[in-house]
C-alpha cells in the first residue's frame, strides 16, 4: 500500500503579493468551485492491478499489506504513548484537545486488523485410505519428513519446531463415559426384552439391538484405550444403576482411575517445542496416533481419545501464503471412532486433497469413496454454488509395482515386440549374471597366487644379486649365467601375473556392463509398466499427478544417478504450484479485506491530523453542531419510526398462500415428468440419458 500518499501531508501554498518578481515562480492555482482545478486522486497499485495475472496481483497485496503494516505500526508507537500520558489525568482537558476518542477508534480497529492477519488461515486437508502415504507426502510437501510419524515462524533457539496440543473438554469426556454406560444397560435390557411394549414388530427390535451394539462398539475403543477398562468390568459396574447408582458417579469413578488423564483434561492443552522436527516428532507421536504413552514403569495408556486437534507450527515455504495443512486420520482406521474425524472435519476444509495408491486408485474402496464425494463438492463448486478449485487427487508409490505379474496380465505389454525383445534379453543377462558370479572367487585366487610367486622370484633375484656382489664367482661368466636363469623365472611370473590381473580385469569390466545393462533394462521395464498403468489410470479419475514423491527428499542430499529422479520429477513442485492456484481466491480476498482495514485507519489518521477544513478553519465543535442540528435529528427519527411502523403492518398482513391454488396445479402438471425423470442425475436435460448410480444393500 502507497502509505506515504495518504500521511502526505496537504501543500500550503504561498498567497500570492506584489513582492513577487518576473523571475520568481508562479503559484499554482488553488482548487475551488470557480476554477475546477483539483489535486490528482490518490492511486494505489492494489487497487490497479486486476487486469495483471494472478502471481503478479499477490505480490503488489502482499507488498501493500508489509508496507501498510509497518506504517500503522509506526503510527501506533507514537498514539499509545501518548493516550497513556492523557490517561494519567482524567480532569484534564488534554482528552478533549487531541481527540481520545477517534484514538482509541483507531487503535480499536487496529487491533482488529492485525488479529484478522494473525488469524487467518486457508485450511488445506489431506484425506485418504489408511496407509496411503499421506504424513509421507505431508513432509515432503513441508520439507521436513521427520516431522509427522509415519502410518508460523519462529527465530527463538529451541523453539524453531513447536506444538500445541488441545484436549478435549471434561465435561465432553464425562457425557461420552454415560452414553456408554447407559447404552450398555439399554443394550442388555434389550436382548432380555424387558421392553415388551415397544416390541411388537421383530424387526425394530433387531435394529434397535443393532444400533445399539454399533454404538458400544464406537465408544468402547475409546474407554479401553485411555484407562484399560473392559466391557465385562462395565458391564458389573452399571448393574446397580440408575436404582443404587448414578451413571455420573460411575463416570468419576473411571476418570479417577487414571490421574495422569485428569491432570490432562483440567490443563486443557500441552506446549512443547524443539530445536529438531525428530525430537519433537517423537514427542507429539502418541497425540496424533494410536500408540501408547508411558508414564513411570507401571502406567501406559493412549491418549487419541482426549486430543481435540494438534496444532504443529514450523519454518516451511508452502505455509507462508496462510496455508494451514491438516492431517486427517486414515480413512478406514481400525478404530471407527478415528476414521470419523476426517469425515466431520471435511466440510470446513477450504481445499481437500485425497491421497490414494495408484495401484488401487479406482478400485480402493475408501480412497474411491474420498475422490467420489470430493468430485461432487468440486461439480457443485463448478456450477457456481462454491469455488470450482478446492479438489485434488494426489496418486502414491507410483513406484510400487510388480513389473513382470502387470506385464503378463496387460495384453498391451504383453503383444508389444519391442518389450517382449527386452525382457529376453533381460532374462538371458540374468543367466549370464549368474554364470559369471563363480568365475570371481577363481580368478581372484589366480591373481593373488600368480602376485605371490611374482614376488618370491624377485626376491630370490635380488637375494642373488646381493650374493653375487659380496662373493663373486672364480669362474668367469657362471654368476651372469646364474643370474639370467633366475631373471627368465621373474618374467615368467611377471607375465602369470599381468595376464591374470588382465583376466580378472575384463571379468569386472564384463559384469559391469551386464549390471549396467540389467539395471537400464529393469528401470526400462518398469517405467513402460508404471506409464501404460498411468494412462489407464486416468482415464479414469479426473486429475493426477503422475510423478513420483518418494525420491523427493533423497534428490535433495543424495547424488543422482543415471535413472535417479530430481525434485522436479517428484512430483512435489507439481502440488505446491496447484495449492497455490487451488488457495488464490481465498488468499486474494484475505488480503483485500485487510488492505481495506488498513485504508480506512489511515484515511482516519489522515483526516485526525488535518489541523483545518478544506475551505478554512472552524470556530465550532462538534457539540455545537449536534444541538444545531438536534430538532431536525428528532424531526426525521419520529418520521422514520412511523414509516417503519407502517411497513411493519404491511408485511404482517402479507399472506404467503395467497397463490397457493395456482402452485397445486402447476405441481399436479409437472409431477409426472417430476417422477419420471428422478432416475436421471440431470432431470432438467431431456437429452441427458445419465443416471444417478444407486447403491444396493442386501
Amino acid at each position: 500500500m502507497e502509505v506515504a500518499a495518504l500521511l502526505a501531508p496537504v501543500k500550503r501554498e504561498r498567497s500570492p503579493s506584489s513582492e513577487h518578481t518576473l523571475e520568481a515562480p508562479r503559484a499554482k492555482r488553488q482548487a475551488d468551485e470557480q476554477t475546477g482545478v483539483t489535486r490528482t486522486p490518490v492511486k494505489f497499485p492494489w487497487r490497479e492491478c486486476q487486469e495483471l495475472d494472478d502471481v503478479q496481483r499477490l505480490k503488489i497485496k502482499e507488498k501493500a499489506v508489509k508496507q501498510a503494516k509497518e506504517n500503522c505500526n509506526k503510527i501506533r508507537a507514537l498514539l499509545v504513548p501518548a493516550l497513556a500520558a492523557v490517561d494519567e489525568d482524567p480532569d484534564s482537558k488534554n482528552a478533549v484537545i487531541i481527540g481520545r476518542k477517534i484514538i482509541q477508534q483507531w487503535l480499536d480497529q487496529d487491533d482488529t486488523t492485525q488479529q484478522a492477519l494473525k488469524n487467518h488461515q486457508v485450511l488445506v486437508g489431506v484425506e485418504g485410505p489408511t496407509g496411503a502415504g499421506k504424513s509421507s507426502f505431508l513432509g515432503s510437501l513441508l520439507r521436513i519428513p521427520e516431522l509427522l510419524p509415519m502410518g508460523q515462524d519462529n527465530d527463538t533457539p529451541g523453539h524453531e519446531f513447536r506444538a500445541e496440543i488441545t484436549f478435549r473438554p471434561k465435561v465432553e469426556v464425562e457425557n461420552d463415559l454415560e452414553s456408554l454406560l447407559k447404552e450398555l444397560n439399554r443394550y442388555k435390557d434389550l436382548i432380555t426384552n424387558k421392553f415388551h411394549e415397544e416390541d411388537d414388530d421383530a424387526q425394530d427390535k433387531a435394529d434397535a439391538i443393532t444400533e445399539s451394539r454399533n454404538k458400544i462398539e464406537y465408544e468402547l475403543p475409546k474407554i479401553k484405550a485411555v484407562w484399560g477398562i473392559e466391557k465385562d468390568y462395565l458391564e458389573q459396574a452399571v448393574a446397580s444403576c440408575p436404582e443404587f447408582r448414578t451413571y455420573a458417579d460411575v463416570a468419576q469413578g473411571i476418570l479417577r482411575k487414571n490421574n495422569h488423564v485428569l491432570k490432562l483434561l483440567d490443563s486443557g492443552r500441552v506446549e512443547t517445542h524443539y530445536s529438531t522436527a525428530k525430537k519433537l516428532a517423537g514427542i507429539i507421536k502418541p497425540y496424533l496416533d494410536s500408540s501408547v504413552m508411558s508414564v513411570g514403569s507401571h502406567v501406559k495408556f493412549a491418549l487419541w481419545p482426549l486430543v481435540k486437534e494438534v496444532h504443529i507450527y514450523a519454518k516451511s515455504e508452502i505455509l507462508k501464503s496462510g496455508i494451514t495443512l491438516v492431517d486427517l486420520p486414515g480413512c478406514g482406521d481400525a478404530t471407527a471412532s478415528r476414521s470419523e474425524v476426517a469425515q466431520k472435519v471435511s466440510s470446513d476444509l477450504d481445499v481437500r486433497i485425497i491421497v490414494t495408491p495408484i495401484i488401487r486408485a479406482t478400485d480402493e474402496k475408501q480412497g474411491q469413496a474420498l475422490m467420489q464425494s470430493g468430485f461432487d463438492e468440486a461439480q457443485m463448486r463448478i456450477r457456481g454454488k462454491l469455488d470450482g478449485n478446492g479438489f485434488g487427487v494426489v496418486v502414491s508409490k507410483m513406484d510400487g509395482i510388480n513389473v513382470d505379474s502387470y506385464i503378463d496380465g496387460c495384453d498391451e505389454l504383453l503383444n508389444d515386440e519391442q518389450v517382449a525383445q527386452e525382457r529376453d534379453r533381460l532374462t538371458y543377462l540374468k543367466e549370464e549374471s549368474q554364470r559369471l558370479r563363480p568365475k570371481y572367487t577363481t580368478l581372484r585366487n589366480n591373481k593373488k597366487t600368480a602376485e605371490t610367486r611374482k614376488k618370491a622370484a624377485q626376491d630370490k633375484y635380488n637375494t642373488a644379486l646381493e650374493n653375487q656382489r659380496r662373493k663373486p664367482s672364480a669362474i668367469p661368466g657362471q654368476d651372469a649365467e646364474r643370474l639370467m636363469k633366475i631373471q627368465a623365472v621373474v618374467d615368467q611370473h611377471n607375465e602369470a601375473y599381468a595376464d591374470a590381473d588382465r583376466k580378472l580385469d575384463e571379468y569386472e569390466t564384463h559384469c559391469r556392463k551386464v549390471d549396467d545393462e540389467l539395471v537400464y533394462l529393469k528401470d526400462w521395464l518398469a517405467h513402460r509398466a508404471s506409464q501404460t498403468r498411468n494412462k489407464r489410470v486416468m482415464k479414469r479419475m479426473r486429475e493426477n499427478f503422475a510423478i513420483r514423491q518418494r525420491g523427493f527428499g533423497e534428490a535433495s542430499t543424495t547424488k543422482k544417478t543415471q535413472n535417479e529422479e530430481d525434485q522436479r520429477f517428484t512430483g512435489i513442485p507439481a502440488v505446491e504450484q496447484w495449492l497455490h492456484r487451488a488457495t488464490l481466491n481465498k488468499r486474494e480476498k484475505h488480503l483485500d479485506e485487510i488492505l481495506d482495514g488498513y485504508q480506512s485507519q489511515l484515511a482516519m489518521m489522515r483526516i485526525y491530523s488535518q489541523t483545518s477544513g478544506k475551505h478554512g478553519d472552524f470556530d465550532f465543535t462538534r457539540d455545537e453542531v449536534e444541538q444545531a442540528v438536534a430538532r431536525t435529528h428528532s424531526i426525521f427519527v419520529e418520521k422514520l419510526s412511523a414509516t417503519l411502523k407502517g411497513a411493519a403492518m404491511e408485511i404482517e398482513n402479507l399472506d404467503p398462500l395467497e397463490h397457493r391454488d395456482r402452485a397445486i396445479r402447476k405441481f399436479v402438471a409437472e409431477a409426472n415428468n417430476i417422477a419420471f425423470r428422478w432416475a436421471y442425475k440431470f432431470p432438467d436435460d431431456k437429452q441427458s440419458t445419465l443416471k444417478i448410480s444407486f447403491v444396493k444393500r442386501l
